[in-house]
């Protein structure tokens, strides 16, 4: 490539206008990065059922075992060489992995300008050599000695990473896995109760009764098949469905209170000040930032 350098700049032309260049759409300059990896389908399952819901991108590749990515709820296959972004505050588990051995790599961010990553919502996306030169290169400057330059230089490569993704997307609804059929219709089960009750008043007895299962047997299915305890994932799952509400600047909080089963404001209030720190008004104002 450096030997090209010569003769690709004799052939540039002189502008016509030196004023006028290439210019860009609005773009995420990627911020605050943490890159880690999850390596057995135990470890991807247990994270994610029992983390709260946060503020930060979340970007998947899957380089080794295929499995099942649930966000909101749609479920994406995702199988090696193909990987997901997911968008802040969106609600999402990995219920199953094909196998136990898997080679996961996760980078999470933050972006001031997150307008442009919309349009990998609810996609999946294949990745190919080039991108995996990217990453190798974001690897190698994440575990370099920690400087300046470094940090923006990999800010810059993973943003070169995600423009290079944006013409691989495609949507991508999963299958269930013929072994995984009893774990799916569990958590299809709950979440069709959920989807009936108000998100404050789950009963584990009335949930139980209603999949005709014992109350400790029910906890034990979920735990065996997903790695995490019931009750993580019942108040992740409250808490999203109270963040869909506040995102609805169209209800005021009184009205959104009442509709998810609070007796009053003020318990709402305390609600989400206890599992996010913020009041509804403070968090409100982060989500439609």
């Amino acid at each position: 490539m450096a030997t090209q350098l010569p003769s690709l700049a004799r052939s540039l032309a002189t502008p016509r206008n030196y004023f006028h260049g290439r210019t860009h759409a609005e773009t995420c300059v990627p911020n605050n990065i943490l890159i880690f990896r999850r390596a057995t389908g135990a470890d991807l399952r247990r994270a994610t059922f029992e983390l709260r819901p946060h503020h930060r991108f979340v970007l998947i590749f899957n380089l080794k075992t295929a499995g099942t990515v649930r966000i909101d709820r749609d479920e994406v296959e995702l199988h090696p060489g193909e990987g997901i972004l997911i968008l802040p505050y969106q609600f999402h588990v990995f219920p199953r992995t094909q196998r136990e051995d898997i080679l996961w790599l996760i980078v999470t961010f933050e972006c001031d300008r997150p307008a442009p990553l919309e349009q990998f919502r609810g996609k999946a996306f294949q990745f190919d050599a080039s991108i995996r030169h990217r990453l190798t290169a974001s690897l190698q400057l994440y575990t370099a000695r920690q400087q300046e330059s470094s940090n923006q230089i990999l800010a810059l490569e993973i943003a070169s990473v995600l423009a290079q993704l944006q013409p691989h997307l495609h949507d991508s609804k999963a299958t269930p896995m013929l072994a995984d059929k009893r774990s799916t219709q569990l958590l299809n089960d709950i979440e069709t109760y959920l989807r009936q009750s108000h998100p404050t008043s789950v009963n584990m007895q009335d949930l139980a009764r209603r999949l005709h299962i014992s109350e400790s047997r029910l906890r034990a299915r979920f735990r065996t098949a997903f790695g995490s305890s019931l009750g993580a994932y019942l108040r992740n799952y409250r808490l999203h469905v109270a963040m869909e509400h506040i995102r609805d600047t169209r209800h005021n909080f009184t009205e959104i209170a009442s509709s998810l089963g609070f007796p009053d404001s003020a318990t709402f209030t305390r609600f989400i000040r206890r599992q996010t720190g913020y009041t509804p008004s403070e968090f409100r104002r982060r989500l439609i930032h």
